[in-house]
């Protein structure tokens, strides 16, 4: 069943659409593809595998407190967040005032005291954030216009404002998508300057590469030493974790 419009919010970059093709609510910018989505009779659970991969990094990073994510999307990640650890406190920035407004509205984002929610520019918030420099542990990065990836994400100053505004091994998480402009050796190339360590990266069905890297600690890359943490997690985010946890592999 195709999907059709429910609701379309409008600010000054654009349109914002809700769709709906019954099972699922998706969010849309513009003429761009779905950016979010939410299962409705499984709202808690994430939609896309892009989404699902991302939260390897709780693997990667387990005694994680804080959490800093950039881009809200329909919410989909923060929700995730809070429901795999219930002692982790999440920061989101998200430029579009309506984008916030229609995760709340259609996409069950959560009043929760665990939940930090900032509207505003997320590149100024790295680099003069309202949180102190080096106090979280992960950094999460989801930031897409209706017409793709945005190309300062490989800025290097960019890449070493996320440095700092980790703790010591803290992990960044990207989500990247190439469109072939040679983005994704560059911006491996960078990362490993910056942070010091060897980048992992998973392919997802999407066409998305999440892309994961350690602030001067390198990242596990063996993930049958994380398949048992991966198939609890799993079981109670009721995602794939195992499965892709195989699909990592280092950047070389």
């Amino acid at each position: 069943m195709s999907a059709f419009e429910v609701s379309r919010y409008h600010d000054e970059w654009g349109p914002i659409h809700v769709l709906s093709d019954n099972d699922n609510i998706y969010l849309t910018f513009g003429n761009g593809g779905e950016q979010s989505g939410m299962q409705v009779n499984q709202p808690d659970r994430l939609l896309f595998q892009y989404t699902q991969c991302m939260m390897l990094a709780l693997l990667l990073a387990p005694d994680a407190r804080g959490a800093t994510l950039l881009g809200l999307g329909a919410g989909s990640l923060a929700k995730a967040l809070l429901l795999a650890d219930e002692n982790l406190q999440v920061t989101v920035v998200e430029l579009r005032e309506k984008v916030a407004l229609a995760a709340r509205d259609w996409f069950s984002l959560p009043d929760s005291k665990r939940l930090t929610l900032h509207i505003g520019d997320a590149f100024e918030h790295i680099q003069a954030p309202l949180l102190p420099a080096g106090q979280q542990d992960l950094l999460f990065v989801d930031l897409y216009l209706d017409n793709g990836l945005q190309d300062q994400l490989v800025d290097p100053a960019f890449l070493q404002a996320s440095y700092d505004h980790l703790k010591d091994e803290g992990v960044l998480v990207i989500n990247l998508w190439d469109e072939g402009k040679g983005i994704l050796p560059l911006c491996m190339d960078t990362l490993q300057e910056v942070f010091g360590s060897q980048p992992l990266q998973a392919s997802t069905q999407e066409g998305n590469v999440i892309v994961f890297v350690g602030k001067d600690i390198q990242l596990d890359p063996h993930p049958r030493r994380l398949q048992a943490q991966a198939k609890k997690l799993g079981g109670h985010l009721d995602v794939p974790l195992q499965r892709l946890l195989n699909r990592l592999q280092v950047v070389v």
